[in-house]
């Protein structure tokens, strides 16, 4: 059975885009890619719910759906294809972020070299707020610390933490395919047996030995869940440490200055990437 690839593209593309993804995955969508702001999910036709297709393209409208096309791609070729247009991210030259399939060596003109199979995960580094992240992560000292990254989706910041030095990471995602994802990655980037834990759940899965253990915390969700599980977070950091929070826009940053204030965070930093925000709080 052949492939099929739908063409989603919403004005605005955020929430919607997002919205998408998660809701074609439940269709039976397995690979997923930005472009632009548009976003293209592929399946293999005997895996597509067509009756659920033509109801997600509805749901969809009332978000901005501009231009929604089902195509068939060439089975034989639908794979080199996608490889092909898939696109690797650069972050200066600090880091590049791969497939598998590009076969990138490390060094090659970057500090760091991340290999991250792109699957239903979120975080292959082409969304914003990912990308925000990775540059924001560059210019802080990872040595020895201590990391829980809530949200995870494939694992690609707390695998560069790790690179970076970080002694102990905590990747926590309440999506099974997450974890698997992630529990992936960790192996693509050599890190097995080096301080990486991964947990399948919410902030309910944080449990009282990890109060005030982590240096740096990581929350790349929405705007809800963070302010929903605030008080979490904040029990897990240390003396000094730092939450760095994002998934949100501009309209969501007092709320969460104001949640971060109080609990006695105060913020030191404020990155927008496109729409995206990246807001860093610290004890």
């Amino acid at each position: 059975m052949g492939w099929h690839r739908i063409l989603v593209r919403c004005t605005p593309a955020e929430p919607g885009r997002d919205i998408a993804t998660a809701w074609l995955s439940e269709a039976g969508c397995s690979m997923f890619e930005h472009k632009g702001d548009a976003l293209h999910a592929f399946a293999q036709g005997i895996e597509l719910d067509q009756a659920e297709l033509g109801r997600i393209q509805e749901k969809l409208v009332p978000l901005g759906l501009q231009q929604w096309q089902v195509s068939e791609v060439e089975e034989e070729n639908w794979n080199a294809q996608w490889e092909s247009d898939y696109a690797e991210v650069e972050i200066d030259t600090s880091i590049r972020v791969s497939a598998p399939f590009h076969n990138r060596k490390h060094g090659e003109g970057f500090d760091h070299q991340l290999t991250i199979q792109p699957r239903m995960a979120f975080g292959t580094g082409h969304h914003e707020t990912t990308r925000g992240l990775l540059a924001e992560m560059v210019n802080m000292n990872w040595n020895g610390t201590s990391v829980l990254d809530m949200g995870c989706g494939s694992g690609v910041l707390g695998i560069y933490a790790a690179l970076r030095g970080a002694s102990q990471v905590l990747l926590v995602d309440i999506d099974p395919w997450s974890v698997r994802n992630t529990e992936e990655n960790v192996g693509l980037n050599g890190l097995d047996g080096r301080g990486l834990a991964i947990r399948e759940g919410g902030a309910q899965v944080l449990t009282p030995a990890d109060q005030g253990q982590f240096d740096v915390v990581i929350a790349n969700i929405n705007r809800n869940i963070l302010l929903a599980d605030f008080g979490a977070y904040v029990q897990t950091m240390g003396q000094s440490a730092t939450l760095i929070l994002s998934g949100f826009m501009d309209p969501d940053v007092a709320s969460l200055v104001e949640a971060g204030q109080s609990h006695g965070l105060k913020k030191t930093g404020l990155r927008r990437e496109g729409e995206w925000c990246i807001l860093i709080l610290q004890r």
